[in-house]
């Protein structure tokens, strides 16, 4: 089959898609399940967006996004109908590493086991022993009085930290809600909003007459897991699943190939793309590297990174040229595949989250055991090095940090301090180290108002749908669920 940027090719398509990140291959697969045949575009060398995979010390491992959070069926069954397996992580719960309740005494940091029955940290009973623990005995009694406050009090607060500590206190926030969002968004709950963070918590805290009730009731409305799920394999496979069953509808994906307009016609679309390099700036557009070329269809679904998303926006809602896209923090993970047998007892189990304090005895903000975490790591990396051989993931990147590359010796010092497993360099397998640059800070409120009206403003002319992480919020489940209904809605026009 001739590329549709050559000059004999049909340039006329059922859909395009603007963007080969999990959005635009989410949204492209929904359209072959109706019978059409979908162009994807994607400006960078590789799919997938931040879901990505390498091979480290002869295992395939998600360098990117590992999981997803089961709410809701989006990602669920399309992975099924792929042939996809979703599993739980293994190993029993998280840690917390958190500084002493007295930091004015000679006590140590130490590991608690995240609360059970906690959504982002924010606990479905405050007064369970193992949040007391956390809290102390005042944190935690303040945490109760949730239950005996209006239940609309504290509902006027839209970001996530605020909120929480009208309801249960500021114990709550500093020990359990910031650790956890820091760890997993890279970002102060402070800075979110507390529905784009949890979808519906103000509105169900208000019907449920409390934060905790609610929490109690979003959980028992999620069925199976509790926790993030990945996919056997790595969530690589579902990127890989989702390219290879496009091309078995005849449609058709392009790497290193952007679009440089895109404009209304008197029967669709059209689309003005060319071949595209790296830009010396990870976190810029790719640059132009070839004629253009002029490409139709009748729907479009515009999956880009904000920057290529806001400059094809413009033409069309000249508001969306002066939308921000704040850049997170850059985000450094390092890969670490040694002969330890201390770790053969799973000291810290899947892993642990590092809480943002100044006084922090190390850099990291996270430390996984991923042969623990994901059995079939640990079946390829035994099959490939025998007894002892473990992996751990070091995370590194908090708002405000510099890139900066962490040296072996570091690591193995913080893997120490962390898991109380002194490793040599002698017993390192392999090191790789992934630097993530250019990544999406969560929209401030402010900012989100004013995305939701560009969209709505783009998603007002037939045959156009706006999607991906800056405007359906962060997370997988969240992303892919935006993609595949927006589609549906294109088949419907």
């Amino acid at each position: 089959m001739s590329s549709p940027l050559d000059a004999s090719a049909d340039r006329h398509f059922d859909a395009i898609v603007i963007g080969g990140g999990i959005a635009g291959l989410a949204a492209a697969w929904e359209f072959t399940r109706a019978g059409l045949r979908p162009l994807v575009l994607e400006a960078r060398g590789y799919l997938g967006g931040q879901i990505a995979a390498l091979d480290i010390a002869g295992t395939r491992i998600d360098i990117g996004a590992e999981s997803f959070a089961p709410r809701g069926t989006a990602v669920s069954s399309m992975a099924a109908e792929l042939g996809l397996e979703v599993v739980a992580p293994e190993g029993g719960r998280a840690s917390l590493f958190l500084p002493p309740l007295d930091p004015s005494g000679d006590a140590p940091w130490a590991l608690h086991p995240f609360p059970p029955a906690s959504l982002m940290g924010i606990p479905s009973d405050p007064g369970l022993p193992a949040v007391a623990a956390i809290l102390g005995d005042e944190g935690a009694k303040r945490a109760q009085e949730d239950r005996r406050l209006p239940a609309d009090a504290g509902g006027e607060r839209p970001d996530l930290a605020s909120f929480v500590e009208a309801r249960m206190g500021r114990a709550v926030v500093d020990r359990l809600v910031r650790p956890i969002v820091a760890g997993i968004h890279s970002a102060d709950p402070a800075d979110l909003d507390a529905d784009r963070v949890v979808p519906g918590l103000r509105a169900a805290t208000l019907a449920a007459g409390s934060l905790s009730a609610a929490v109690e009731e979003i959980l028992a409305r999620s069925p199976g897991p509790r926790g993030d799920v990945g996919i056997r394999g790595g969530m690589g496979a579902l990127v890989e699943g989702l390219r290879e069953a496009i091309l078995r509808a005849g449609g058709a994906v392009l790497t290193r190939t952007g679009a440089r307009t895109l404009s209304r016609t008197g029967e669709g679309w059209r689309v003005e793309a060319a071949p595209v390099r790296p830009s010396a700036a990870p976190w810029a557009e790719p640059v132009p590297a070839g004629e253009p070329v002029e490409l139709r269809a009748r729907r479009i679904v515009l999956a880009a990174a904000p920057a290529a998303a806001r400059r094809l926006l413009a033409a069309l809602v000249p508001e969306a040229e002066s939308l921000d896209s704040p850049r997170g923090a850059p985000i450094v993970r390092s890969f670490l595949a040694v002969r330890a047998p201390g770790l053969d007892d799973a000291p810290v189990g899947p892993g642990l989250l590092v809480s943002p304090d100044a006084e922090c005895p190390v850099r990291a903000k996270a430390l996984s055991q991923l042969d623990v975490k994901w059995p079939w790591v640990a079946e390829a990396l035994r099959a490939a090095h025998g007894p002892g051989a473990h992996l751990l993931r070091l995370s590194h990147g908090r708002p405000g940090d510099e890139d900066r590359e962490p040296a072996l010796e570091e690591l193995l010092d913080e893997a120490l301090a962390l898991t109380g497993v002194r490793i040599g360099g002698e017993c390192v397998l392999a090191h790789r180290v992934i630097h993530w640059n250019g990544t999406l800070a969560q929209a401030a409120p402010a900012l989100r108002e004013r995305i939701d009206a560009v969209r709505g403003a783009a998603e007002a002319m037939e045959g156009l749908a706006v999607t991906g992480a800056w405007v359906a919020g962060s997370g997988v489940s969240a992303v892919v669920a935006d993609a595949r209904s927006r589609a549906v809605r294109l088949l419907g026009e």
